[in-house]
């Protein structure tokens, strides 16, 4: 599963990068607007995470886009930007959900993994079986008898 990470703060960007990867994730990681709105638009996304704000546009003009492109990608923001205005924006433009900083990294795997339930494909298999092999492709563990 790959997932965009659109975040400005370095510290916070490889923090999230690099716990996702561990996860099992395939991650891409932009430090603003306009690289992560190009990135929403030309490559596959599994998820997209925005910070709200970002240097050249900011996040609402980021999901806008996605949106206007059709993309439906599920989006969640991950902002220190907690105010309930802010939050029925983000939820009213498009975004899945709705996450303010600082958090626990535990809590954002699991909306993720959530989100990710919720955006597959009906076509698209999150377990395969083989005999007594099975393989969760969502949380990328593999099981026998």
């Amino acid at each position: 599963m790959r997932i965009l990470i659109v975040e400005d703060e370095p510290k916070t960007g490889d923090y999230l990068k690099q716990g996702l990867v561990e996860a099992g994730f395939i991650v891409d990681l932009v430090r603003d607007g306009p690289n992560g709105l190009h990135q929403g638009l030309t490559e596959a996304y599994d998820l997209a995470i925005l910070d709200v704000m970002l240097p050249g546009i900011d996040g609402w003009a980021v999901l806008a886009g996605i949106r206007k492109a059709g993309k439906d990608m599920p989006v969640l923001f991950l902002t220190a930007r907690d105010h309930v205005d802010d939050r029925v924006k983000g939820l009213e433009l498009g975004a899945d959900d709705y996450l303010v900083k600082p958090f626990a990294f535990s809590e954002l795997l699991a909306r993720v993994r959530t989100l990710l339930r919720r955006g597959a494909k009906a076509n698209s298999p999150v377990f395969m079986r083989a005999a007594d092999l099975e393989l969760d492709l969502l949380r990328r563990r593999v099981t026998r008898a």
